[in-house]
């Protein structure tokens, strides 16, 4: 049951209820000492007791407790102690990048576009020097200021590629990464590295100068499989008017292979702040082979495809005996 706006944690009170995702709740408060509007975002009960899951929201947490950057969602108060277990974050009140895609069915400006993809990777390079990888790189987990500086936010995926097993999994990656942003090298197996972030900025980029992602499917499995075939439509061919540096730059960083990126996501920046300079031809955007997977990785989509197709069988068979219980009554 979600909290109800006026109830009050410790020093805080709800205001409002702004999202409820697969393992937390999240509520816009005001803090009663301060008076500043911050961010509760309260674990699930079922997150608690999920072993995997509980490990991911006390990494998350300690993850948050030490960043210090203008375009990162960092913790409000990283030493506090709580009645139960939430976290309290940074608020921005320019809602989610989300809400600036295809806005009104007009396109965003093309220096805009800029200014946020600079602004998304000068918060990559810092998680990166941290040794931290974001992994769900989206314009819904990217929020806005009141004067439009974008604050990158959800590190519940995020992964410390220092750390001794920094591992994939269902949990980690499948569930919490979103179909339309996942990295090829993840979608077939892999952890993924700072180079599925720069992808990530890749997506995110072409989704706002043209209107939409460069892959979809029928169902979130096509979706991400997609990618390990099929080359994006290039920019241009739906936008025109984007510079054909800027489409360079957008499009390499999507390439299918990690090596064919950018090599990290210093030189995107780099790129992005001499566009003038930028000769188009001497990027290689050709056609890139199919992605093979990693070991294991068919098992795993076969996996995943017999899940899906077992859970909707349930579902129509619950249903029948629904409606024949209620016919016969």
């Amino acid at each position: 049951m979600t909290r109800p706006g006026g109830a009050r944690y410790d020093h805080y009170e709800l205001l409002e209820h702004l999202a409820d995702g697969a393992q937390a709740e999240v509520h816009r408060a005001k803090d009663l000492v301060s008076g500043e509007e911050v961010v509760l975002k309260f674990p699930h009960a079922r997150t608690l007791d999920h072993p995997a899951l509980a490990a991911r929201w006390r990494r998350e947490a300690a993850m948050t407790a030490v960043f210090s950057h203008p375009n990162i969602q960092c913790r409000w108060e990283p030493g506090e102690r709580h009645s139960e277990p939430y976290l309290v974050l940074e608020y921005a009140a320019g809602g989610t990048l989300q809400d600036w895609v295809g806005l009104d069915g007009h396109q965003l400006p093309v220096g805009q576009a800029v200014v946020w993809g600079r602004q998304l990777g000068l918060a990559l390079g810092y998680l990166h020097q941290q040794g931290i990888v974001h992994r769900d790189i989206k314009p819904g987990n990217i929020l806005l200021t009141d004067d439009l500086t974008i604050k990158l936010g959800d590190f519940g995926a995020a992964m410390r590629t220092t750390a001794r097993r920094p591992a994939w999994s269902l949990i980690s990656t499948a569930t919490e990464g979103t179909p339309d942003y996942v990295s090829p090298e993840q979608v077939a197996g892999g952890t993924g590295d700072a180079r599925s972030d720069i992808y990530g900025w890749g997506t995110v980029m072409y989704e706002l100068l043209v209107g939409r992602v460069p892959f979809t499917g029928e169902d979130p499995l096509t979706a991400m499989s997609v990618r390990l075939t099929q080359e994006p439509t290039p920019i241009r061919e739906l936008r025109p008017e984007v510079p054909a540096p800027l489409e360079a730059v957008v499009m390499t960083a999507m390439r299918r292979f990690p090596e064919h990126r950018y090599p990290d996501i210093g030189a995107v920046l780099a790129d992005l702040d001499r566009l003038d300079e930028l000769d188009p031809s001497a990027f290689d955007l050709s056609p890139e082979p199919p992605y093979r997977a990693t070991p294991g990785a068919g098992e795993f989509v076969a996996l995943m495809r017999f899940a899906t197709f077992v859970a909707v069988s349930f579902i129509g068979v619950a249903a029948s005996i629904i409606m024949l219980s209620v016919a016969l009554r």
